[in-house]
């Protein structure tokens, strides 16, 4: 069976902001590992410092932050239930440039190191083959943000990311209104542009008739196929 045309655009709008690769199997492992919560706004992991653990996001979201020499925050992408994070810094035995955050109350969790090298790796191959799956994905997402930062017009990139958030409908319908989760600041932060810039495409969407205002709880998309127009315009 082949893939849609509507599931391979969906699929594409997912890359660059968010880890569209899941890691189920690791709930077969949750024995070798330990149950942490987490509330929102907490620092998992802080760059800066080394990690001896990799954790499985059983229950929320986590954000990937990176905090410049001046103090400002870039959302450098967001993981949701069911995703593997703190590959890099367990693997490497680096610093970890970057901090994990929770970006919602969360449950996750972790295996150290010597449960991962000893056990998971030997003996369970479809455990390595997701996590390779996993990191493979995190290359992708990072290698289409570093075009769209360079090539792309930054009203695309918010239609693109407003179109991943449309939620579906009980009927399989999306819906015209979508719940970003982030304020203007954190938008622009994850897109890496200014507040002040992100504001005044989202004043553009709107006269064009696109969008309605743009709120963290709730934006009213008022011409669909014009949105979706232009986020197939990243791929091109």
């Amino acid at each position: 069976m082949t893939m849609s045309h509507d599931n391979k655009l969906e699929n594409m709008l997912r890359e660059s902001y968010s880890l569209s690769t899941r890691a189920p199997e690791w709930r077969k492992a949750f024995h070798l590992g330990t149950r942490l919560t987490f509330k929102k706004g907490t620092v998992i992991c802080m760059g800066g410092e080394k990690s001896d653990l990799l954790y499985f996001i059983e229950k929320g979201e986590v954000r990937l932050m990176r905090t410049l020499a001046d103090g400002r925050e870039k959302i450098i992408f967001y993981l949701q239930t069911g995703a593997l994070v703190g590959e890099t810094p367990f693997f490497d035995k680096l610093p970890s440039l970057s901090s994990i955050v929770a970006g919602t109350n969360c449950v996750l969790y972790a295996f150290n190191r010597e449960t991962v090298i000893q056990d998971i790796l030997p003996n369970h191959p479809l455990l390595t083959l997701s996590l390779l799956q996993s990191l493979s994905c995190k290359v992708r997402m990072l290698s289409n943000q570093s075009v769209e930062l360079s090539l792309k017009e930054l009203p695309a990139r918010i239609c693109r990311f407003l179109h991943m958030r449309i939620p579906t409908d009980t009927s399989g319908q999306l819906d015209r209104w979508v719940h970003p989760a982030l304020n203007q600041q954190e938008l622009a932060s994850l897109l890496g542009v200014h507040r002040v810039t992100l504001n005044k495409a989202l004043r553009e969407l709107e006269k064009e008739g696109i969008l309605g205002p743009y709120s963290k709880n709730e934006v009213c998309i008022l011409d669909r196929g014009r949105l979706e127009a232009l986020s197939r315009s990243l791929d091109e």
